[in-house]
């Protein structure tokens, strides 16, 4: 059973996770530059630690479930679950898909482990960044997923191709498989990369999700949700100065960010 203070440990954790891409995107963001620069390598690494960031959460909430008392807690680790689906075949014979990016598996599997009485993916609403220019995220759709759950699986399909792409591109296993699936990225400084925008935009995905995955699980639980949030200055259009880590910090290309109410 989830306590609300196994979830506090969790949401504590899961803030530092997010951290690590916002730290990326705010390294990137410290200087105007142009033509070929150094600050391109940050883009594939901010897409990975996003998702890292995500797949922990949901990690660690299974773990916050089954940890005994004995373990939980020891070493500085607040959970470690293991976040154990296994891959499906995918129907049209094009490989195998990985189930916790698929929402209607991740919900069987979070209320099947006991972290939440209803579907995660219930309370799901988000701005959606569709196409990208330079280091600015474009084409926003405010979506919900209970009127339009097709949203969403397309920008987790696509959030999970570019965050493989990008750990391919920085640890490849096999070098045949290598140049044979991976992919090729050009931005507008000329190097082999992924647009900044394109990150972000995954990035802003990961984050609303997450803040709205918590508001369901505290609200599932009876738990007043201000208690586990990421911070609201994160969401902003500009990071107000009162954020002392990314004060004046524009990360989304001048749009505020959805969060649940």
């Amino acid at each position: 059973m989830l306590t609300d203070e196994r979830f506090a440990a969790v949401c504590a954790e899961t803030r530092w996770h997010v951290r690590r891409p916002l730290d990326l995107i705010f390294i990137h963001s410290e200087r105007d530059v142009s033509g070929r620069q150094p600050r391109a390598t940050l883009n594939p690494f901010t897409v990975l630690a996003a998702a890292a960031a995500w797949e922990r959460f949901l990690s660690d909430l299974v773990g916050a479930v089954k940890y005994p008392d004995d373990v939980w807690g020891t070493e500085g680790k607040s959970g470690l679950g293991r976040f154990q689906i296994a891959k499906k075949k995918r129907g049209d014979g094009k490989g195998w898909i990985s189930l916790p990016w698929e929402p209607v598996h991740l919900d069987a599997y979070l209320r099947q482990q006991g972290v939440l009485n209803q579907d995660l993916s219930d309370g799901w609403s988000a701005w959606l960044s569709n196409s990208w220019i330079g280091a600015m995220p474009k084409g926003w759709s405010f979506e919900e997923y209970a009127t339009n759950p097709d949203a969403f699986h397309v920008i987790l399909k696509e959030a999970q191709r570019i965050r493989n792409g990008a750990a391919h591109y920085a640890l490849p296993q096999d070098p045949d498989d290598a140049v044979e699936t991976s992919y090729t990225w050009f931005n507008n400084a000329e190097s082999v990369t992924i647009q900044s925008g394109h990150a972000r935009g995954i990035t802003a995905v990961f984050l609303q999700l997450i803040d709205a995955s918590i508001v369901t699980i505290a609200r599932s639980n009876g738990w007043p949700p201000s208690r586990f949030r990421l911070p609201a200055t994160w969401f902003e259009a500009v990071i107000p100065d009162s954020d002392s880590r990314y004060g004046g910090g524009q990360f989304w290309g001048g749009t505020k960010l959805h969060r649940v109410s």
